[in-house]
């Protein structure tokens, strides 16, 4: 998965990968996160969304616009000149079919009027009510496929911290997960001394601006009517990857204000010490940063009862 992912990322921006990544992540790989020390929640039953890819990868480089892929005889032998490919390289034959375009979600449930491509997202109101797509005003968002609900951060971001309430899109928050069953035996930072987070005060611990006492607040205020979120994992906050766009690497209908910058998960790194995981949201990529650095931070829940139908003139 984690490979499959690093060609998705890299082929947006390196057009030479780009035939790489659409017939790796046409096949199926094992759901596994980083290797750390101890999972950060128990696994949720459900779908893996797809990767969003809609085009095709040429050979040797190039990608399209849309679903097709061609052989670029000037190109092969440029390559082959410079010893860029094996030899015997195929000139002539099937690229396409095996591509992730023609597989998966993206083919089958290509709507975009619940999601790019695959993707099947549904807005959800204060009071935890679906609302119809073309609301205006949501608090949160369901994913349909892997049964998460997700936290709508507050904007447009302006460079300040905490003007737009608690799940203001600029506040910044330090990894710190006190619970010694989750955290990979480290607890990681508090950051009792900086202001980068809504109602911050000195010495008041669970004003604090790290990710731990943020989800606490949230649930002790609700969103959508739960006071159940927490700081989603790697492969939780990987699943809102659409590797079919960048910049950001996001559906922006549903989650406008989020930044293009890493966010951070829930889980630690086993590798590098005192590190923790997270997203780069402008292309998808992952990354382990220090405990001390300070990230925005969405908030998930598992979504553990079948949506409702929307309500007559819901908005």
């Amino acid at each position: 998965m984690l490979l499959a992912r690093i060609y998705k990322s890299q082929a947006l921006r390196y057009p030479a990968l780009a035939l790489i990544a659409s017939i790796v992540c046409s096949h199926s790989w094992a759901a596994d996160e980083p290797k750390t020390t101890a999972d950060a929640t128990p696994a949720v039953k459900s779908k893996l969304n797809d990767t969003g890819i809609t085009w095709g990868g040429n050979y040797p480089k190039d990608i399209n616009p849309d679903c097709n892929a061609r052989f670029n005889p000037q190109q092969i032998q440029e390559f082959q000149k410079l010893k860029q490919l094996l030899p015997g390289d195929p000139s002539a034959g099937d690229i396409l079919s095996q591509q992730d375009c023609k597989h998966g979600r993206d083919v089958t449930a290509n709507d975009n009027r619940d999601g790019a491509a695959g993707f099947v997202y549904r807005k959800v109101g204060a009071n935890g009510k679906i609302l119809e797509a073309g609301a205006k005003s949501w608090d949160c968002v369901l994913d349909e496929v892997t049964g998460l609900l997700w936290e709508v951060k507050k904007g447009p971001a302006d460079g300040k911290y905490g003007n737009r309430g608690l799940h203001d899109s600029d506040d910044l928050f330090t990894w710190y997960n006190p619970n010694v069953k989750t955290n990979g035996g480290l607890l990681g930072d508090w950051n009792s001394d900086y202001n980068q987070c809504a109602g911050y005060k000195a010495g008041q611990p669970a004003t604090y601006c790290n990710m731990e006492e943020f989800a606490g607040r949230v649930n002790r205020q609700g969103l959508c009517g739960f006071k159940d979120w927490r700081v989603p994992t790697l492969m939780e906050l990987a699943s809102l990857t659409n590797y079919g766009r960048s910049d950001p690497a996001i559906d922006t209908a549903y989650f406008p204000n989020m930044l293009k910058v890493h966010y951070w998960s829930s889980t630690p790194s086993a590798d590098v010490p005192e590190t923790a995981w997270t997203m780069l949201v402008q292309f998808g990529e992952t990354i382990w940063m220090r405990f001390t650095d300070t990230k925005p931070v969405i908030l998930v829940r598992n979504w553990q009862i079948e949506p409702e139908k929307p309500a007559a003139g819901a908005k």
